[in-house]
């Protein structure tokens, strides 16, 4: 059956920020990269400005993984809401949504979806924002087109190295 399969087309992701990136990634064979984190901070994203501003004003330090409400791992920009979460002092209160059912709001440490909501409105008191690896890379906002223009003028000089 897989016998008459010519190839299978491998994309790559994750930790994928600049030219270079994806010239590496094609030279190992991939067919093509997706990246997601360095569109955050377009004008094209619909995050409030408050969101993206996350992003810009991080640094390395601040990517941490941290986990969810059930358990699940997730890679978060620290900031004053993650600080009250660990500190034991964002306790949900209620479950109004019940939008989770392994969820049990007395054992929680916060409420994911109120989290999510208000990172989403661009309050970030008292949300915060999931992001890649790279997202302290992000300095500014720029259009999609900068963005793409930049990527392909750092592949072209990565290619350019390995002539």
């Amino acid at each position: 059956m897989y016998k008459d399969i010519k190839s299978i087309p491998v994309i790559a992701a994750g930790g994928i920020y600049s030219g270079q990136d994806i010239y590496r990634f094609i030279q190992l064979g991939a067919s093509g990269v997706q990246m997601g984190t360095i569109f955050v901070t377009s004008e094209e994203c619909d995050a409030p400005y408050a969101f993206k501003k996350t992003y810009i004003d991080s640094n390395q330090e601040d990517i941490i993984i941290i986990q969810s409400p059930v358990g699940m791992p997730g890679r978060a920009i620290r900031n004053g809401y993650i600080n009250k979460i660990e500190s034991g002092t964002e306790v949900p209160k209620n479950c109004p949504l019940h939008c989770i059912k392994t969820c049990d709001y007395q054992k929680s440490p916060y409420c994911i979806m109120k989290a999510l909501y208000n990172s989403s409105k661009g309050n970030m008191k008292r949300g915060y924002a999931f992001a890649g690896s790279n997202a302290y890379l992000a300095k500014k906002i720029s259009t999609v087109k900068e963005i793409i223009s930049a990527l392909k003028a750092e592949y072209e000089m990565a290619e350019l190295k390995m002539i």
